[in-house]
């Protein structure tokens, strides 16, 4: 009896040792393994979403880019899984504080190791490496060069300054093959403010959304988080609020409250904005609450074209400072017949990033086809050039930017807009959001793109230097409405 009781015993001792080594370790959590501290509870909701597509933003310091390399690193105990964190430019990337060295300071000591030609931290996984890789969007042409790529994280730091076409492309990129069990995640951070303000508001945020909530709030699909400056326990709030207290008051409130509106802090407010329609021929001005106060035939319009080219001294600088390329702009105009009074009708806008030789073709295309009595071209260097080379068989001719800064050229343009004198298309013309959103986000500041606002504010002047020169064909008719 005793021996079965001892062969009993090690039959007992040996199922448990095999079992033991079945037993695969638990996992650690990467982010608690790699992260300095422990996720703040706002980070730890961006963390715990599902949802394919989410956005964490609002004011500064609320730890939005740190929870874009925290969710990065949640699956790179996976073989095979692969992460890409996308800025602008690769500077914003290598600054102090920035993501690239952020990363050194979090994996330096952990094993992950470090390619600097490719800008990749690879991990060691038992199986195929997990990669994270840091990349930029300087141009529209960038992201091809993640065509033949696949990724199931994708993050953009500071969302607003990347184009809509961009944030869109790469989703493209964001799939896995069926042999890596995580799921495919776009993941992206910002405050308001930007070139693309517009259309990530648009994308992400509601109206009637309260900023302060401490959950998730959606539009569509799409989760928003949104960060405030207590949000993040390792900033003095208070010192850094007196830091902000001398940004200029648009600046300050996105940047201290997340604040999204942009009505209340741009220079031009949405509710400005003035709409037209067409009727064949017949043009039909709408008032602020789309009822048409006037109507009358295009040929008693005069047109013009107000164009902008990229390359001047200080879109030059501002490049080299590591800002986005501009744009070549050209904007078409209507004035309206002299009884109607002042307006400005925006018909058409032609926005492209080319050489000399591609502006000029650009400026003879529109000539054939809207046959403007006039186009007016900004005189800096490529203008006075183009000038010269189209001068002598189209009505071209340069304006002088007078020495003003940008705010002061579109003083006029602000005017115009606020008396309710510009009108855009009603329907969705294909080039209409860009130029709101670009209209909308416009602060004043250097460093934003504001080559559409240049054009126009050269239309708004030719309006008012030389509108009792339109020569009026047939009267107008009043719509009774």
């Amino acid at each position: 009896m005793q021996e079965w009781r001892r062969i009993l015993q090690l039959a007992l001792i040996w199922i448990k040792r095999r079992s033991h080594k079945k037993k695969a370790p638990e996992p650690v959590d990467p982010v608690v393994k790699y992260c300095p501290h422990t996720p703040w509870p706002r980070q730890r909701t961006f963390l715990d979403l599902d949802c394919r597509e989410a956005f964490y933003g609002g004011a500064a310091a609320g730890g939005k880019s740190e929870a874009l390399l925290m969710a990065a690193l949640q699956y790179v105990h996976v073989p095979g899984y692969s992460a890409l964190i996308l800025r602008r430019d690769t500077q914003r990337l290598r600054l102090a504080g920035g993501l690239i060295p952020r990363s050194h300071e979090w994996l330096h000591a952990t094993g992950a190791k470090w390619n600097g030609t490719d800008r990749r931290w690879t991990f060691e996984t038992g199986g195929e490496p997990a990669m994270i890789s840091f990349g930029y969007l300087q141009d529209s042409n960038d992201k091809y060069r993640y065509g033949s790529s696949e990724f199931q994280f994708i993050g953009f730091d500071e969302l607003t300054e990347f184009p809509e076409d961009d944030y869109l492309f790469l989703f493209s990129r964001l799939r896995r093959r069926r042999d890596i069990p995580v799921p495919l995640r776009m993941r992206s951070a910002s405050n308001p403010g930007g070139a693309g303000h517009h259309w990530v508001k648009n994308r992400f945020i509601n109206d009637n959304d309260d900023a302060s909530n401490s959950g998730v709030l959606w539009k569509d699909d799409a989760a928003y988080v949104p960060a405030r400056i207590d949000d993040n326990p390792a900033v003095d709030a208070d010192e850094y609020r007196q830091s902000l207290m001398n940004l200029p008051s648009v600046v300050r409130e996105r940047l201290m409250n997340g604040d999204w509106s942009i009505s209340e802090t741009g220079l031009i407010r949405s509710d400005w904005l003035r709409r037209y329609t067409t009727r064949g021929a017949v043009v039909q001005l709408l008032d602020g609450h789309g009822a048409i106060f006037a109507e009358f035939h295009e040929r008693d319009c005069r047109r013009f074209i107000t164009i902008d080219p990229a390359g001047t001294s200080e879109d030059i600088a501002r490049e080299r400072r590591g800002r986005p390329p501009c744009w070549s702009v050209a904007t078409v105009w209507d004035i309206a017949p002299r009884e109607v009074g002042p307006m400005l009708i925006l018909r058409h806008v032609w926005r492209r990033r080319v050489g000399f030789d591609g502006l000029c073709k650009g400026i003879s295309d529109l000539h054939h086809q809207w046959r403007p009595g006039r186009m007016l071209i900004e005189g800096e260097k490529l203008g006075r050039a183009a000038c010269d080379v189209l001068g002598d068989r189209l009505p071209l001719e340069c304006v002088a930017t007078g020495g003003q800064d940008k705010v002061t050229r579109a003083a006029p343009l602000i005017v115009k807009l606020e008396r309710g004198e510009v009108f855009l298309p009603r329907y969705n013309a294909d080039w209409l959001a860009d130029l709101e959103a670009e209209w909308l986000a416009w602060t004043g500041t250097k460093e934003e793109t504001c080559d559409q606002i240049d054009a126009a504010a050269y239309a708004a002047r030719e309006v008012q230097d030389d509108y009792l020169s339109a020569v009026e064909i047939e009267p107008f008719f009043w719509r009774n409405s």
